[in-house]
């Protein structure tokens, strides 16, 4: 019987997600902060914004919403990264271009993303600066990463029976 994962996709997908999640804010409060905010007020709105989607409105007056959406923000990433990994168990010729398939898998995170701001009733219509600014986060600072990382410690891991 085939296990559901080797503890070398349960690593990548742990690694891949969380070092995700760390470039995508990286670059994502680097870019609000050009705007002058401070990096305690964007790493807040951020989490307040990321808790709402679950909490509903509530998230704006909850002093622990920036916390739990960061939270999520981890949790939600590392998820990804492991949907990533079970992609390329049963397509493994995904492991030998990571970078095309991770900006491929950058472009759908960033689609289902919307989609779940959409349907939490916090889609906002982005203007072109922005949207250029979320791609750019989810191709380049998350879709690719995950990818390499994922592609990286697979390729090194021992054959599965």
């Amino acid at each position: 019987m085939k296990p559901l994962a080797t503890r070398a996709e349960l690593a990548a997908g742990l690694i891949a997600g969380i070092a995700g999640a760390i470039l995508i804010d990286l670059f994502l409060f680097g870019a609000e902060m050009t705007h002058g905010t401070p990096l305690a007020t964007v790493i807040a709105q951020t989490g307040r914004f990321i808790a709402s989607a679950v909490m509903g409105p509530s998230a704006a007056t909850n002093p622990a919403a920036p916390a739990i959406g960061i939270v999520l923000h981890f949790l939600v990433s590392i998820g990804w990264a492991y949907g990533y990994v079970y992609l390329v168990r049963s397509q493994p010729q995904l492991l030998s271009r990571p970078w095309i398939s991770g900006a491929a898998f950058g472009l759908v995170v960033y689609i289902f993303m919307s989609l779940v701001t959409l349907a939490a009733g916090l889609y906002h219509r982005p203007g072109p600066t922005a949207l250029f600014t979320a791609l750019v986060a989810h191709v380049l600072f998350f879709g690719i990463p995950v990818a390499l990382i994922v592609s990286r410690r697979l390729s090194q891991a021992p054959a599965r029976a």
